[in-house]
């Protein structure tokens, strides 16, 4: 198993992928490799946090807000050409 198949193996692993590549290739790949092990060993903790972080928390997405939607809609209308009425 070279470097990129080992990454794979193991993000499946870390994410509790219904089928896990073959676990003895990826253990002796681990063992062998230290780029790899340190590797998987920095993204093992990963996973658990995973769980705590909700949607709108992630950078760049919003929260919902539907009164700045309506008050948006509201705007763009009153720019709006009076044809459309």
């Amino acid at each position: 198993m070279d470097c990129e198949h080992t990454r794979h193996a193991f993000a499946a692993r870390l994410l509790n992928a219904r089928e896990e590549p073959a676990s003895a290739a990826l253990e002796a790949h681990l063992h062998a490799c230290g780029s790899c092990r340190v590797e998987y060993e920095e993204l093992s903790d990963l996973p658990p946090l995973l769980g705590l972080v909700e949607v709108h928390e992630l950078d760049g997405v919003p929260l919902p807000d539907p009164q700045r939607a309506i008050d948006a809609v509201r705007a763009e209308m009153s720019r709006a050409p009076d044809t459309a009425r």
